[in-house]
């Protein structure tokens, strides 16, 4: 996503810049693209995740919600959000989303909302699309196998598979993926595994997004 661009980007790499750019537009309004402070995560679900957050009866669920992730990786509890802990946070979310669409019935269809998505919905809802459109072609639409992971990633994130000099790169991403959260190694990898995988790429991405806007000074 990050590299140099001969075609245009799948709908994958679309979503994943786009959750990128949204984090970095509400991060970067006290100047530091790389963080957000509570005021700007507060603005972001205020604004993006609204229909998460205005309906939620604790007044105090956002400060909960980045206490939860806050130095989560940095092992720095700083009232600040770096992309890494922003994208566990929202990871959470889409995977409770995930297993909430999985158990509703074949053929269901919600009632027409007269409100638009939002940026942010749009992207989190296409990326459950996605990966339920790949792991459903063998049937189960909650795990992912080899075969539906491949086609997967040959697809959607072209750029960066034809990126590596790793020919067995996919093969070898599954192994990683396979059993990290159920600790089943079984050839699957649950939407739990996927997000682990897509939100490690595109912290390497955001990363590199950073250094081509503010390069270090030598």
């Amino acid at each position: 996503m990050a590299q140099m661009r001969t075609t245009s980007p799948s709908e994958m790499e679309r979503n994943m810049e786009k959750i990128i750019v949204i984090f970095q537009r509400f991060a970067g309004k006290d100047g530091c693209a790389d963080t957000m402070t509570y005021q700007e995560f507060e603005d972001f679900m205020k604004s993006e995740l609204c229909s998460f957050s205005c309906n939620q009866k604790n007044k105090d669920v956002l400060k909960q919600m980045m206490k939860s992730v806050d130095g989560g990786m940095d092992k720095k509890p700083d009232d600040k959000l770096d992309f890494q802990e922003f994208l566990n946070l929202i990871g959470g979310m889409m995977v409770g989303c995930h297993a909430a669409l999985c158990k509703l019935p074949e053929g269901y269809k919600p009632n027409p909302s007269n409100k638009k998505p939002t940026d942010m919905e749009s992207s989190m809802e296409n990326i459950i699309r996605i990966f339920q459109k790949y792991a459903g072609k063998g049937g189960d639409k909650y795990q992912m196998d080899y075969k539906e992971f491949e086609s997967f990633m040959k697809t959607e994130l072209k750029t960066f598979t034809e990126g590596q000099k790793d020919p067995n790169i996919v093969q070898n991403l599954m192994k990683q993926m396979d059993g990290s959260v159920d600790d089943k190694k079984d050839g699957q990898i649950n939407f739990q595994e996927f997000m682990n995988l897509v939100g490690g790429i595109m912290v390497s991405c955001q990363e590199a997004m950073l250094r081509s806007t503010h390069p270090k000074k030598p």
